[in-house]
């Protein structure tokens, strides 16, 4: 997906002016999030308790501030919450003896409204960027990152099972169906598809190709050239997510603090001045609090608060749909997830198991069909209207690709619901986690000892196959800086080195500038 951004900026087929513009959006702060969203099919059911959820009064001190409500936040609460030493002792997240509240999450709207409620629900990684990660940062690097991505399948529904949401999150294991309509694409498909195996034959296991002549009639896919499938998932992300909240506030009701419609609008670094090691000050619309850490799970928002970031992690608008299946198509909701490979971009897809809100088919894309292959919508951080050409391209595609014999008539207004979201995009492609220089948050100064910013964030479209496993590192990481774990030093040798925050890392990874633009502070 990051590499979709680097093909539009550089493609000559688009006007210069138009790349010009979508430069000029990258590095423009892309503000807090919209007060006016399109309507997500996930969101229509708000959490009692959770979705405007706030206390009387806003605390005024906190060990953590935590950003973001989405899976990224949720993964980090749930981290600092069960793994920290219990209150005694030192300074850090749960080791003072205090009264304030170790974690205070903020959001900016209604709980889970961005990205994590906004996605397709679709935990798949096809892999197919092995050969190229191996390339570029060789065999070793290739196969920990690809295990890390493979990895949330298995975690994300032992979680949902832990916390007794696999039926009501519709947490599920499935067969992806990669599916390539062209013989060039498949060629391509069919070679990486043969180095993945080679490079990683344990973890694909269940993987395998379908040529044209042995495709399933059942999987009702007739123009498709061939097939790459294996286990992916699928799982409702708000409900998964407003979930885990609500257990964790019910276990730690005085640790945990969950605050929606909280904007943050400043941040106050009072660096070696800070009384009580309490560095930070944040303000907003409620109130201030002074915190000893800040954690940024704000993806395509990040580089309002953290200005280093501009032109490093780019938002870019995405669009979703929800609809109804036709007559004649297979239940599949329980069986398959889809993703669909054309000539230009792709779409994704998957089906929701029979429930009291139909089987519809979580349908999202239409990215390169937008106005300018795309081009349109690179830097655009706002959610609140829909893209005319991907509406237009979702609305029709699923009759297309299944046939239309074996897609059958609508069923009433096909299109239950069609919204958008946006995505952090990095330049390098990976994910930012760990903690921030002074060099990129532009404010206060390095201070060893103290508490610090940190971030997780530009998952590049792929939340579901990294945010949480990131945010779980991040947490694991803010806590060894305080001498705050529970137990024996944690190991992090299974988090990929690509994804860590340096300011080396922050110098290269950014998007296609002239070097008068780039930070001075880097």
């Amino acid at each position: 997906m990051a590499s979709l951004v680097h093909s539009l900026l550089t493609n000559p087929g688009i006007p210069l002016q138009d790349r010009q513009d979508a430069l000029n959006r990258a590095l423009s702060d892309p503000g807090l999030p919209s007060q006016n969203p399109t309507s997500s099919f996930w969101l229509r059911d708000p959490h009692p308790s959770l979705a405007k959820a706030q206390s009387d009064t806003l605390p005024v001190e906190a060990d953590v501030v935590i950003i973001g409500s989405g899976v990224t936040g949720t993964s980090i609460a749930k981290t600092l919450l069960e793994s920290r030493k219990p209150r005694s002792g030192n300074n850090g997240p749960g080791q003072e003896q205090t009264s304030r509240p170790a974690v205070v999450m903020l959001e900016a709207r209604d709980i889970c409204s961005g990205a994590t409620g906004r996605n397709g629900g679709h935990i798949l990684e096809t892999a197919e960027e092995f050969a190229e990660l191996e390339q570029v940062h060789g065999i070793e690097a290739a196969r920990k990152i690809l295990r890390f991505r493979l990895a949330h399948l298995r975690e994300l529904l032992a979680v949902a099972e832990k916390y007794d949401l696999t039926e009501s999150a519709q947490a599920r294991k499935v067969q992806f169906l990669s599916v390539y309509f062209e013989k060039k694409g498949w060629s391509d498909a069919r070679a990486r598809f043969q180095r993945l195996k080679q490079g990683l034959p344990e973890e694909t296991q269940e993987w395998r190709l379908y040529e044209r002549d042995e495709i399933p009639k059942e999987f009702s896919l007739p123009y498709a050239q061939g097939i790459v499938a294996g286990p992916a998932g699928a799982i409702w992300p708000y409900k998964f997510i407003t979930g885990i909240l609500d257990q964790l506030k019910t276990k730690y009701p005085e640790e945990l603090r969950i605050e929606t419609n909280t904007p943050v609008t400043s941040i106050q670094d009072h660096g070696s001045k800070a009384v009580s090691g309490l560095r930070y000050t944040v303000t907003t619309p409620r109130g201030t609090i002074h915190a000893r850490h800040i954690v940024h799970c704000t993806n395509a928002h990040v580089a309002h608060l953290i200005p280093g970031l501009k032109g490093r992690i780019c938002p870019i608008r995405g669009q979703m749909s929800a609809q109804h299946p036709g007559t004649n198509f297979r239940r599949q909701g329980a069986e398959h997830s889809w993703l669909f490979n054309y000539d230009r971009g792709f779409d994704y897809l998957t089906q929701l198991p029979a429930s009291d809100v139909g089987e519809m088919m979580m349908f999202g894309g239409g990215f390169a069909q937008g106005e300018g292959g795309g081009i349109s919508d690179l830097g655009v951080s706002t959610d609140s209207e829909l893209s005319l050409y991907a509406d237009i391209h979702l609305s029709g595609a699923l009759s297309a690709v299944f046939g239309r014999a074996n897609w059958g008539a609508p069923r009433g207004s096909a299109v239950e619901q069609m919204w958008t979201g946006n995505m952090g995009f990095s330049a390098d492609g990976f994910p930012w986690v760990g903690r921030l220089p002074v060099s990129l948050t532009g404010r206060g100064e390095d201070v060893e000892g103290k508490g610090a910013e940190w971030v997780s964030a530009a998952f590049s479209g792929e939340g579901m196959v990294l945010a949480w496993l990131c945010g779980k590192a991040l947490g694991k990481m803010l806590l060894l800086h305080d001498h705050g774990l529970d137990g024996k030093s944690v190991d992090l040798s299974w988090f990929p080195e690509q994804m860590i925050v340096t300011e080396d890392r922050a110098r290269k990874a950014v998007y296609a500038l002239p070097p008068s633009n780039v930070s001075p502070h880097l």
